[in-house]
């Protein structure tokens, strides 16, 4: 297997979008048989674990996506059966998303597939490694997000 130019790569951006490219293609590959997509299995979760209910505002956050990309993907989720949208009690124009039984069967399946792709990551890293890498990713999204709020602030 070619791993691109990454041995070459002096730039930590080619490389983690490599490797995020790499773990979608693998979570794309073992998802199919689901008919489910990366992106919508991340609602199925954020759902399966919210306390309380969630309108589509709260997974433009979650997602931090346009309101038109989460309502495609909402949309899709509600056609395949796995969540429904039912107009909140306090707030006729706010939709809730909630999942169905089928919705919570597809996310135990999810959570396999995460369990597998982390493996397939960790492979030949010792914890003390994952530690390590894990918090040195953790200070590149730190450092990512301080400078996307300092462009968006007028």
């Amino acid at each position: 297997m070619k791993v691109c130019n990454a041995k070459n790569c002096r730039h930590f951006g080619p490389l983690m979008g490599y490797c995020d490219h790499q773990v979608h293609k693998l979570m794309d590959l073992k998802l199919r048989s689901m008919d489910v997509s990366p992106m919508q299995s991340r609602v199925l979760g954020f759902l399966y674990h919210a306390e309380g209910d969630v309108n589509q505002r709260a997974l433009e956050q979650y997602l931090m996506v346009k309101p038109s990309t989460v309502n495609g993907i909402v949309s899709r989720l509600e056609e395949k059966g796995l969540i429904t949208r039912t107009a909140s009690a306090q707030d006729g124009r706010c939709r809730i998303v909630q999942l169905t039984e089928q919705g919570r069967v597809c996310h135990q399946h999810f959570k396999d597939v995460i369990a597998q792709v982390t493996a397939q990551m960790e492979q030949g890293f010792s914890d003390e490694e994952k530690e390590l890498l894990r918090s040195l990713l953790l200070r590149v999204a730190a450092n990512l997000t301080d400078n996307a709020e300092e462009e968006t602030q007028p």
